[in-house]
């Protein structure tokens, strides 16, 4: 907002997605969009699913990024999710990418840009991926899990203990 006032170029990335989320990637992404938004870059976002069906389980790739949703959201960029093989007929990927992600952020609120509506905040289980409303949190790196893990934090390795049943159900996992 400052650079723009000066008249300087402002900052901004371009992220093209075209395979499902990581777990994995989750906690690096999010440093990144937490990073940006304190430098002020604006990231944008474009998932182009693949609409192919994995072999194994028979299910279509997903039609969008969760992750990538809440990075465009924390940095008040634009998000859009291609319709599977729709902007590739005729060769329009680059049209749709230049009208979409080329203008500069203060006249973006003068045009008719795609919005994130329903942006998933729920944490997602490092483990498996999924959404979810309660968790266990590992206290030293602070990865999330559905099931408290049994020996080890499976990101970290740190030795979970087993906590007294005093403690009224605490939602953290004990290290050490």
């Amino acid at each position: 907002a400052q650079n723009e006032a000066r008249g300087v170029l402002s900052s901004r990335a371009l992220i093209i997605q075209a395979s499902q989320d990581r777990t994995s990637d989750y906690n690096a992404l999010m440093n990144c969009a937490f990073a940006a938004n304190k430098s002020d870059i604006v990231i944008d976002g474009c998932f182009i699913p693949s609409g192919w069906k994995d072999p194994s389980n028979g299910k279509e790739d997903p039609k969008t990024s969760p992750f990538l949703e809440q990075i465009v959201d924390q940095t008040k960029g634009v998000y859009l999710s291609v319709p599977s093989g729709a902007a590739q007929v005729g060769g329009a990927l680059s049209e749709v990418l230049m009208s979409v992600f080329l203008p500069p952020p203060n006249i973006r609120s003068s045009m008719n840009l795609p919005k994130l509506n329903n942006v998933d905040f729920r944490a997602r289980c490092f483990e498996t991926g999924e959404s979810i409303d309660v968790a266990q949190i590992c206290n030293q790196c602070l990865s999330i899990f559905k099931v408290k893990p049994k020996d080890r934090c499976l990101t970290c390795g740190a030795k979970v203990k087993k906590r007294s049943s005093s403690t009224g159900g605490s939602k953290r996992l004990k290290v050490s």
